[in-house]
């Protein structure tokens, strides 16, 4: 029997059952009607998809709104605020108050329209720019429709929404159209902290002045939130079918010059950001930039923002995966300016913050995975399992003291077991070193270092194939073979399916409460989205899947990847 002082989990748990699914990023999605980026109806045909071939859960990127005037700013991981949606995840062509028949049907038979859908769509990135242009116009015609032609039950369900929302709501789209008007004064100017200094905060003058000329503007930006919740609503009622449901993630922080600062500027530390020491996802350390919570204000409130938070992020979802939860214990804060080497670590109310997260997972009947990886103190994670909370397992980091991969049974139960995660390789570029090829021509490693850290990663996918083959998931021919593939740096996906199934088959062997399989495995994707490390160099967060969404029921390789792993997980024949 659970005890009343843990985290939610599905029942099916308690019955000795276990759970699997896919890990998608959102806007890497391609399909044959969305606008350059995957969006929300997007992501309801994968559920659809996911409930035919038996999965329990979806998992998506964290979805939490970004810079509306600096849509290149595409880190889902360093959001404008963690309390409100992306509008870019939107589909507009859906929306009930965008006319097909009238504005909004109009506007999508203009040529120039028609011309930048195509390019947006089969770009291979994310054409972020492009991508924003059409959807502004689009919800922008939206809006206007609304405006003139809402019905009373819709423009009751706006007032509602609004009313819910409530200030933290207000202040967002104060902050969204402010910021709106200064980038259009400066371009490139985004941000609270490059405005002039009467609007630097909230409860100004100027700002309430500011937002009551520009009320439109306002509305607008609550518009953009209500039909986005509306949406996301839509598909998590549909997931719950599934038996989780969407599996969402919450970032660890926020941009410092962002709507949730602006909003709430008291409660951060402007002078330090967050980051890692050095560990062997970052050598050299990590320095990401996010604004930190102050403990002070935390303790003061009793928890009441990260509840406040909590509850936002869990509102649509089943499962909610807590980025860098260690954060909760302690935070690595480095002062502006300075290298990760220069941070050092801050103590967090970790047994009251626990506590919250415990009870909000049980209010929403929401199961909570807190990401470990790197860096914990000793003991953290038999704490976070004593409060069910699961651990977050990588086949690529699970060894032992000398290198070798652990076996399934050695996994343990209160956990997500998946291959990698978005900053690391995909297991077909990993035996490769796709991520090294990238260091070495970055100039972030010199001709030794590359070579030495290709005959390293030889020896890694050696170790690997050989935990397979104890497994009795590869036979000798299959090893010589996949050893021959890696020595010839064969580029074409299907040369590792191999490797990809026997992978997911070896983690759905752990006892793990939770597999999940990475889209970008089951499509075969060489290249990871995010290279730790970079901005502009690498195209991070703008690679799309090869494979569109209408061809996936049709793909071998994904449907055998998808059987291999639900008969494992449900203990059924093997398809």
């Amino acid at each position: 029997m659970i005890e009343t002082s843990q985290a939610y989990v599905p029942p099916a748990f308690e019955r000795g059952e276990r759970a699997w699914g896919w890990g998608v990023n959102l806007y890497a999605l391609r399909s044959k009607r969305n606008w350059g980026i995957g969006d929300f109806t997007d992501l309801a045909a994968l559920v659809g998809l996911a409930r035919a071939f038996g999965a329990d859960l979806v998992g998506v990127n964290p979805l939490h709104a970004l810079h509306w005037t600096a849509p290149e700013g595409a880190s889902p991981y360093s959001p404008t605020s963690r309390f409100f949606l992306n509008p870019l995840y939107i589909d507009v062509a859906t929306i009930p108050d965008f006319d097909l028949n009238g504005a909004g049907g109009a506007f999508l038979m203009q040529d120039h329209v028609l011309d930048d859908l195509v390019r947006a769509r089969e770009n291979a990135r994310v054409d972020y720019t492009l991508v924003a242009s059409l959807k502004r116009r689009g919800l922008e015609i939206a809006y206007e429709s609304y405006r003139s032609n809402a019905s009373a039950a819709r423009a009751e369900a706006f007032r509602d929404f609004a009313l819910k929302g409530g200030e933290r709501l207000e202040r967002f789209a104060w902050y969204e159209a402010l910021n709106e008007h200064f980038s259009l004064d400066e371009p490139g100017a985004f941000g609270w902290l490059n405005w002039p200094q009467e609007f630097q905060s909230p409860g100004s003058p100027a700002v309430k002045r500011l937002a009551q000329e520009r009320g439109g503007r306002v509305g607008f930006f609550i518009y953009l939130q209500f039909v986005a919740h509306e949406q996301l609503a839509a598909v998590a009622l549909d997931a719950r079918a599934l038996g989780i449901g969407l599996y969402c993630d919450l970032a660890v922080g926020v941009d410092p010059n962002s709507a949730d600062v602006w909003s709430d500027r008291e409660r951060y530390v402007l002078g330090e950001s967050i980051g890692a020491p050095p560990d062997p996802l970052g050598p050299l350390g990590q320095n990401w930039g996010l604004a930190p919570l102050d403990v002070t204000k935390i303790e003061r409130d009793g928890g009441a923002f990260f509840r406040e938070l909590l509850r936002a992020n869990m509102e649509h979802a089943g499962a909610l995966r807590i980025d860098h939860v260690m954060a909760l214990r302690r935070q690595f804060r480095i002062p502006r300016g300075s290298l990760a080497a220069g941070g050092t670590y801050v103590d967090y109310p970790f047994d009251l913050l626990l506590e919250i997260a415990a009870e909000e997972s049980r209010r929403a009947r929401c199961l909570v995975v807190g990401e470990d990886l790197g860096t914990v103190p000793d003991g953290f994670r038999e704490r976070m399992a004593s409060e069910r909370i699961l651990s977050y397992r990588l086949l690529l980091f699970e060894r032992d003291e000398h290198g070798e991969f652990i076996a399934p049974a050695a996994y343990p139960v209160d956990a997500l077991a998946t291959a990698t995660t978005h900053d690391l390789p995909t297991m077909a570029g990993w035996p490769l070193g796709r991520d090294i090829d990238v260091r070495a021509r970055l100039g972030h490693l010199d001709a030794h270092g590359a070579r030495a850290a290709h005959a390293e990663r030889r020896v890694e996918a050696t170790r690997l194939l050989r935990a397979l083959a104890r497994e009795g998931l590869m036979d000798h021919d299959t090893v010589e073979r996949m050893h021959r593939t890696i020595d010839a740096g064969a580029t074409e996906p299907a040369a590792y399916e191999p490797l990809v199934s026997a992978a997911y088959g070896f983690l759905a062997r752990t006892p793990a409460r939770v597999v999940l399989v990475q889209f970008d495995d089951a499509a075969g994707e060489l290249d990871q989205v995010n290279m730790p490390g970079t901005s502009l160099e690498y195209p991070n967060w703008r690679r799309k899947n090869r494979i569109a969404l209408e061809d996936l029921g049709r793909h071998e390789q994904f449907a055998r990847l998808a059987g291999t792993v639900r008969a494992s997980v449900r203990k059924e024949p093997v398809p």
